[in-house]
């Protein structure tokens, strides 16, 4: 993926810096973007296949500062059955490596059976909303001409639903992992999300927004739940300018970015996976090392056709802006939306690891995606759109004006 613009030192430590004071459950929010990107294939998930049942396991930890996630229910074991032994064949030789080539993932089979993971746990997440004071006024001008609204969101709940997809179908899906409300699932609409559950993400129930992607699954086929995600709001890039966003931001707006079928690198969607010790991104999960981050990154189209709230492929009625801004199919320039989802990576590192929607053997993470259905409060979404992406103006985490932040 091309590189992408990063904000001063300034806001790099203020971001860090809000990650530890928000021990409560506010995740790191790292200030990645990717760069504009022709317009994304659409997008149809299918279901897994049927088969064995799930063999259940333990949760990635998550990192210092990060909410306790509760273990998930502990499953009876039976014992096996003793097979006669026998003597096993000779390891196949490695594969020759490639000169230059990056370090490789160990294989990623494809998942199997209907519902093949255990769900971890579910989190809490705020039943209030509202605003508090915030530590001091905005930060203008931004430093690079950009708008920029911030906001940290905690692990929600995982199952193996999807609202867009498969709309009142529970099970359909293969196993998702959800952040914002806590009650999103296959039968959740637009007015559900906007008047029930409680969220996860910064500004509590001011943010009953719903975003969720696929299950992370480790080298033991367990689900590993994430460290948080950070979530950008922002303007300035896709060829779109601050001043040209519009001043209102719709709720009930189903989004998708990146491709659920995809078996190798994605040449349209912005999706990509990078060790954040290095840095350097990639198509597949990288080779990351015990006690580091891998993290996830996902844009999603910003041009709006500005009058379906959704479609039957649930992309056209989005388009990814060009250099020369929004096309004249899709005239209404939103928030650019990027999300970058945290893991720790525990012992043994990243080897194995896949997503859940990983269907073909070979590195993991190439059918990286995510979904978004839109719920904010008006009176606060109208703030961080207005003093914050609209304007040459860089609004750290949470802070939606002058004298005003999100509580989390």
């Amino acid at each position: 993926m091309v590189s992408s613009r990063r904000t001063s030192t300034r806001v790099r430590t203020a971001v860090a810096a809000a990650a530890v004071v928000l021990a409560a459950g506010c995740a790191t929010v790292p200030n990645a973007s990717p760069a504009p990107v022709p317009p994304a294939k659409p997008l149809v998930e299918s279901p897994p296949a049927a088969a064995p049942p799930a063999v259940p396991g333990p949760v990635t930890t998550p990192p210092l500062g990060a909410p306790a996630v509760p273990k998930p229910v502990t499953q009876p074991v039976t014992q096996p059955v003793t097979q006669p032994v026998t003597q096993p064949a000779p390891a196949p030789a490695p594969a020759p490596t490639v000169p230059g080539a990056p370090a490789p993932t160990s294989p990623a089979p494809a998942p199997v059976g209907s519902q093949p993971f255990a769900i971890p746990a579910p989190g809490v997440g705020l039943s209030v909303g509202g605003t508090m004071p915030s530590r001091g006024p905005i930060q203008r001008p931004s430093g690079d001409g950009t708008g920029n609204f911030r906001i940290g969101c905690r692990y929600s709940h995982m199952n193996y639903d999807d609202s867009i997809v498969f709309p009142g179908q529970p099970g359909r899906a293969h196993l998702h992992v959800y952040f914002g409300n806590t009650g999103s699932n296959a039968f959740s609409t637009a007015q559900s999300l906007l008047t029930s559950g409680n969220s996860t993400c910064d500004g509590g129930t001011s943010n009953r927004s719903s975003y969720w992607l696929p299950a992370m699954i480790d080298a033991g086929n367990r689900a590993v739940v994430p460290a948080g995600m950070g979530v950008y709001y922002k303007s300035g890039y896709q060829g779109i300018e601050p001043q040209e966003i519009s001043p209102t931001f719709p709720n009930g707006l189903k989004i998708i970015a990146g491709d659920a079928r995809a078996t190798g690198p994605q040449s349209v969607a912005p999706v990509s996976w990078e060790c954040r010790a290095t840095g350097e991104r990639s198509a597949a999960i990288p080779a990351c090392p015990q006690g580091s981050y891998l993290q996830g990154h996902v844009e999603f189209p910003q041009c709006w056709d500005g009058i379906n709230l959704d479609s039957p492929d649930h992309q056209s009625h989005m388009a990814y802006g060009r250099n020369g801004g929004c096309p004249a199919s899709h005239p209404v320039a939103l928030p650019d939306i990027t999300l970058n989802i945290d893991y720790v990576v525990g012992a043994g590192g990243t080897a194995g690891w896949r997503l859940s929607s990983d269907m073909y053997s070979g590195p993991g993470g190439y059918s990286l995606h995510a979904d978004i259905i839109t719920a904010w409060d008006p009176a606060i979404s109208s703030q961080w759109l207005n003093n914050c992406t609209r304007q040459n103006a860089d609004c750290g985490v949470g802070q939606i004006s002058d004298t005003q932040m999100l509580i989390f």
